[in-house]
């Protein structure tokens, strides 16, 4: 979720041909499919397992976002510039900042995707799994992963790049600007998904969504709006929902205003504003890039929270909304939703973000935790009993110092995370009858826990954010040959379980391999019939996977409690009102 953490995932991966650690015999095979716009030349690999696939990476989807195409929603490509178009390398992503170099990467021509399809000779068309990458809506690319796993379970695995930070989420309506970009390129892609995956044997009627972190909140978001159903029939959502606190953006006209200014741009005629704002001599990557996090408010920053430019709830007279209408009250309208859904979390997800905190500073300002849509004005004199309450639930009632870091990591994960992911759940358990909902708490730790290996948090109980996608996915200079036992297992157990998903809408089919090895069916979230007594049927992953009942739940109680004294607001009027 936030930036400076994920310096291995967010490297740009080789051109497929880097696939040769998966392959005794290297391939150099072209392979050329037939699409709408076109013909797309792409190369045949080899999975782990000996077996061929496909590989096509940098395929256009929409015209490139550039002059005055910069902040507007995508405008579908109707012909490649080429009769055969080279998709055997990974094209840029969204201008960010290299996790290493802190040097601008990237491109504003980005709107690109990776395809990764099996080779099969039977006509029965495949399961399509669409990913979103996470990064806070300010990096991140849809190549940071290989799907290999996920491909030798017979599954077609679509990978975006989509606009990111100002490109993708700056939102002045008067200027024209409504917002929401880059969740318009991901729609645009699944459009194309729908007109053109069956070129690769791809079922266009089964297609899965599925994402991680700020990901996984675009998911949510897709879900609740007019094109679920139609450009996707699944949903997965790992460590985020679009309840969440972080989603939406916090005074977006305020941060264009102060943008511009930061820019040389001191008009506030909105046409002025508008041209300067799509000129590339003065907006450039290097000098937008300086600026973005100048954006944070004072509270953002107190909170933590790095990320400036996110969604918005659109103006009305927005002639392209993606989302217009508050998300609680999209969660709560009565039977909107029949599609399958997964949604889930890591047991410790705050790990990563652990070492970022000042001990001091929050032990002076702990009220920087007591949520923010909680109806108290922030001098309010409840606001230092509550806060008190959490001093005694998390710490014991003592002074926060390295020594508690194991309840501050728990504090920090219900706050960004558990809180709004447990009330997303309940409420489609209430709503969304015809939609089975499976839920899981990953609580696995192994050889691939990249990142709290990194930051020398092994001592620390659970998994942390963003950990699972090393087990989901590989790297392209990964040898699964050298993964050990239990690693291999949980690779093999996530790959099969979210392969069956989108196949079936069921992770454990009867009978299925994946049920006989666990020895157990992942059953759906019951719905809530008085929702005091309500009982969370969850699967933990871990070593040995088991169906238990409401994780975390001294934590969830604590907070539910909370929120029976005070009626939560809605985070999407609160942050995104403009």
């Amino acid at each position: 979720m936030f930036q400076n953490i994920f310096s291995r995932s967010h490297r740009y991966l080789q051109p497929c041909s880097a696939l040769k650690y998966y392959s005794k015999i290297k391939s150099s095979k072209e392979v050329k499919v037939q699409v709408r716009q076109g013909v797309v030349v792409g190369r045949e690999e080899r999975l782990p397992n000996g077996t061929p696939f496909h590989c096509f990476q940098g395929i256009p989807y929409a015209v490139p976002p550039l002059g005055k195409l910069r902040f507007q929603p995508p405008v579908p490509l109707e012909q490649f510039d080429a009769p055969e178009l080279d998709c055997t390398s990974p094209k840029d992503p969204c201008y960010q900042r290299d996790s290493v170099t802190r040097e601008p990467v990237g491109s504003e021509n980005c709107l690109h995707l990776n395809l990764y399809t099996p080779v099969k000779s039977s006509s029965q068309p495949l399961p399509v799994m669409v990913w979103i990458h996470g990064g806070g809506f300010l990096f991140g690319h849809g190549q940071t992963f290989l799907p290999l796993s996920l491909v030798s379970e017979d599954v077609i695995v679509v990978s975006i790049n989509y606009r990111l930070g100002l490109w993708g989420f700056a939102c002045l309506p008067e200027a024209g600007i409504w917002g929401n970009a880059g969740l318009k390129d991901q729609r645009q892609a699944l459009v194309w998904v729908q007109e053109n995956i069956a070129n690769f044997n791809g079922d266009p009627n089964n297609v899965t969504l599925f994402g991680e972190s700020s990901g996984a909140c675009c998911v949510s978001l897709h879900s609740l709006v007019s094109h679920a159903h139609k450009l996707f029939h699944k949903a997965i959502m790992q460590s985020g929902t679009a309840n969440s606190e972080w989603v939406f953006q916090r005074k977006p006209r305020e941060k264009m205003y102060h943008l511009c200014d930061l820019l040389g741009c001191y008009s506030k005629d909105p046409k002025e504003m508008l041209k300067f704002l799509q000129s590339n001599e003065k907006v450039t990557p290097d000098i937008v890039l300086g600026k973005t996090r100048v954006l944070l408010l004072p509270d953002e920053r107190r909170r933590g929270f790095p990320f400036p430019l996110r969604p918005v709830l659109e103006d009305s007279s927005s002639p392209d909304a993606f989302i217009d209408t508050p998300v609680l009250e999209l969660m709560q309208r009565t039977d909107t939703l029949t599609m399958p859904t997964i949604i889930g979390y890591n047991s410790a997800e705050a790990l990563t973000i652990l070492r970022r905190q000042n001990l001091e500073e929050i032990e002076g300002d702990l009220s920087r935790f007591v949520p923010r849509n909680i109806p108290l004005p922030f001098d309010h004199p409840e606001i230092q009993s509550f806060v008190q309450n959490i001093r005694e639930f998390y710490f014991g009632g003592h002074k926060i110092t390295k020594e508690h870091l194991q309840g501050l990591a728990n504090l920090l994960t219900d706050y960004h995370f558990l809180i709004d992911i447990h009330l997303a759940i309940k409420l489609q358990a209430i709503h969304q009858p015809r939609a089975p909902l499976y839920a899981y708490r990953f609580n696995y730790t192994g050889g691939r826990d990249f990142f709290k290996r990194s930051f020398k948090l092994e001592h620390l109980d659970g998994a942390c954010h963003g950990d699972e996608l090393n087990y989901l996915f590989q790297y392209f200079e990964d040898d699964m040959s050298t993964f050990s036992e239990s690693d291999a297992q949980t690779t093999k157990r996530l790959s099969a379980m979210w392969a069956n998903f989108a196949r079936y809408g069921n992770p454990t089919p009867k009978n299925s391999d994946i049920a006989k090895e666990l020895g157990i069916a992942w059953t759906p979230v019951k719905r809530p019939m008085e929702s005091d007594d309500w009982k969370l049927d969850y699967l933990s992953i871990d070593r040995k996977c088991s169906m238990q009942q409401d994780p975390d739940n001294d934590r969830i109680q604590f907070w539910q409690n909370v929120y029976k004294k005070y009626k939560a607001k809605d985070y999407s009027i609160i942050n995104a009102k403009l």
